[in-house]
């Protein structure tokens, strides 16, 4: 019954008396758009691409309230209101009547463009974080309303998540008496201007954290100093608009980049791959003294001994945290070890408020052991990839063909694989080249000297920037055992170079196969042979067009602005 009230009996009902309304207060329409014209130049309606029932798209219309050079789709609180905002503009807003042209949304005939009196406003289409918090309490579902149950609740001193679920109370719990209350509550609202805060969403929030001077603090923790640099910055510069940002990591390369950033930084020392408990214990200790030093408010952890050590002594705290598994490496192989290490996050993640995957199947893992509940995963595409960072860059016309490593030369990276197939097709004949550009471990300087004075591979060591090589190449292969979500391959499909890569998770996400690359088995030297080989035989056409199609696939699903609007609004308010 509910339901045929919420999307018949009111459709129908509020067309009527929309048509009512304006024959009663046509003249008030008059009068506001004669002081639109008078106070500044520009049309007096103003239409919005906004989101209705179910999703679908249609154009708001409102009374116009903002200088014309005013950005478009931009949500009122990412705006200067003072910059943009008329003086006629700002009376309008304080009593929301800038609302009123809506009746014609309210009197349109196509189910999908239908506005009633009462409903969760409609949202902004590009206002992802709303729509996805309305999403989980079924606030997408009813039509959207000139007013609604978040607007005579608060309206602009809500944080999003409090407004969206009030959107979903008002959805689960409509009716003819709560649609009077709300409209009741309305009227009362506009005479007072209460809950209208200029900045939108939380800006009440954020107006009085400013003039009290507090800022809250944000403690990123992590193993490399690096490594945060080339696939964080981003996401830190965003968190730097809001909070203060301190991160307590090994100095190994950025750290001054970061303080220049404004970052507060802590040194401190990570044996990233040793199991000696003292040096264990003595990180533990040194994050339980920075914990209480700079008494954050967030917590954000990344690479397993920050996640498990800084997580266990949050949840202790009770300080919000949430961790970031960015691949399961060696931990998980072997059943004992898996066991061990799968308590000790267990305990440490318990009380986290999300737990972010780069994959699906390491998140997988994690839910069939019971470390992690479901409610509190959160998969995302890795960093993603900094699309002008790394441009596409024209194919070469390189003869012979040049195949890429770049990474750590190590057996878990797959160079066993990698040098029997490049070795196996020097033997049969083939010209090409194997550029190989990172650290080796010691037990691999043997075996890149052997390839080098065969005149099979060239070795570049450590680089800082990898793009010259990206661009040289004509194809990177990534022949990895096991990845979160590999860099490597986000950044060469960037640029426009096929890849080779491992069958798994963590490797498979970045190519669509052949469209943009191969992908072949795990371990598997033949298999990795074979693939090479059938590159090889490709004409320079054929690889200069999945190139082209490893960009599209970058633009369309790995762009790290999207990856870290999506961390953000799932971090959520602090």
């Amino acid at each position: 019954m509910r339901r045929f009230y919420a999307l018949c009996v009111k459709r129908y009902l509020s067309s009527l008396l929309a048509l009512l309304f304006l024959l009663l207060f046509w003249w008030v329409y008059l009068l506001i758009a004669l002081a639109i014209k008078l106070d500044s130049p520009g049309p007096v309606f103003f239409r919005q691409k906004r989101v209705g029932i179910g999703k679908s798209y249609f154009e708001i219309y409102k009374f116009r309230t903002m200088r014309v050079d005013t950005p478009h789709d931009v949500p009122t609180h990412l705006l200067d209101a003072d910059r943009y905002v008329t003086r006629v503009g700002r009376f309008l807003r304080k009593h929301s009547l800038d609302e009123l042209p809506q009746i014609f949304n309210v009197l349109s005939l196509d189910p999908k463009k239908k506005m009633v009196f009462v409903g969760p406003r409609p949202a902004l289409w590009n206002q992802d974080d709303l729509i996805a918090e309305r999403d989980k309490y079924g606030a997408n579902d009813v039509y959207p309303g000139i007013t609604g149950w978040a607007q005579v609740n608060g309206r602009d001193t809500l944080e999003i998540p409090e407004k969206a679920r009030l959107d979903g109370y008002y959805a689960s719990h409509v009716s003819p008496f709560l649609d009077m209350e709300c409209i009741l509550k309305t009227f009362t609202d506009v005479f007072s201007g209460e809950g209208v805060v200029e900045g939108g969403t939380g800006a009440m929030k954020r107006e009085q954290a400013e003039h009290s001077g507090e800022r809250k603090r944000i403690l990123i923790i992590t193993n490399h100093s690096y490594m945060l640099w080339q696939f964080r910055r981003e996401l830190i510069k965003c968190l730097l608009k809001d909070y203060d940002v301190t991160a307590a990591m090994p100095f190994v390369g950025h750290e001054e980049d970061f303080k220049r950033m404004g970052v507060r930084c802590i040194r401190t020392d990570v044996d990233r791959r040793g199991t000696d408990p003292v040096k264990d214990l003595r990180l533990i200790g040194t994050y339980k003294r920075i914990l209480a030093e700079e008494k954050p408010a967030l917590v954000i952890t990344y690479s397993i001994k920050p996640n498990i050590y800084a997580g266990f002594l949050c949840g202790q705290r009770g300080i919000p945290y949430c961790a970031n598994v960015q691949g399961l490496g060696t931990a998980f192989e072997s059943a004992g070890l898996a066991a061990f290490v799968s308590v000790l996050y267990r305990a440490a993640l318990r009380k986290a408020r999300t737990v972010f995957f780069e994959n699906e199947k390491d998140a997988e893992l994690f839910r069939r052991r019971h470390i992690v509940p479901e409610q509190k995963i959160h998969i995302l595409r890795g960093a993603g990839v900094d699309l002008a960072d790394y441009p596409y860059v024209p194919y070469p016309a390189n003869d012979p063909v040049h195949f890429l490593y770049i990474g750590r030369i190590m057996k878990e990276k797959g160079m066993d694989e990698l040098f029997y197939a490049a070795e196996r097709l020097h033997k049969e004949g083939y010209s090409f080249i194997l550029d190989l550009v990172g650290f080796y471990e010691d037990s691999y300087e043997t075996a890149v000297r052997r390839l080098e004075n065969e005149g099979i591979a060239r070795f570049h060591g450590f680089k800082e920037d990898p793009r010259p090589y990206y661009a040289e190449s004509d194809c990177v292969v990534m022949p990895s055992y096991h990845e979160g979500m590999s860099n490597v391959n986000l950044e060469a499909s960037a640029t426009g170079r096929p890849v080779i890569t491992t069958y798994i998770p963590g490797c498979r996400e970045a190519v669509d196969m052949p469209e943009t690359g191969m992908l072949v088995r795990v371990k598997d030297e033949d298999s990795l042979y074979r693939a090479m080989k059938k590159f090889l035989a490709l004409s320079p056409k054929r690889r200069e067009k999945m190139g082209k199609n490893a960009r599209a696939k970058m633009e369309r699903e790995f762009d790290r602005e999207a990856v870290v609007g999506e961390t953000i609004r799932e971090i959520g308010p602090i």
